[in-house]
């Protein structure tokens, strides 16, 4: 079974804003680029727990057309988007969700059901 979200952050998570959260948690959890693929891969303690695919930016617009008002209105304006996969089982999927909830609180981001489009974290901006 898989487990995914979406991260749907402010910046690209590519150009290193999520290493100050890495820090905070002693450098336990890694987000690094998957070779010259543009995806990126969170492992805790070197087990992968997910594979972030390319984060693609979203403008304001398409935003409100595929997550809604409440997401448009917290990122307010262009956003990245990647989906987020754990392809393991329940456990490594709650560290990965927690560790994205946890780097989105500094980077101004969200993480998303996919199902839902249920905004797993909340941002009082």
């Amino acid at each position: 079974m898989s487990y995914d979200f979406h991260l749907v952050a402010a910046t690209d998570p590519r150009q290193g804003d999520f290493d100050r959260v890495c820090a905070l948690l002693e450098d336990k959890f890694l987000l690094d680029q998957a070779g010259g693929s543009g995806h990126l891969i969170l492992t805790l303690q070197e087990e992968q727990l997910a594979l972030v695919s390319m984060p693609s930016p979203i403008d304001q617009e398409e935003l409100l057309r595929v997550f809604g008002a409440e997401v448009a209105q917290q990122l307010g304006g262009t956003a990245w988007v990647s989906e987020v996969n754990c392809p393991e089982d329940k456990d490594t999927a709650e560290a990965a969700r927690m560790f994205l909830m946890l780097a989105v609180s500094e980077t101004r981001g969200l993480v998303i059901d996919p199902q839902s489009n249920e905004i797993l974290n909340a941002l009082d901006s």
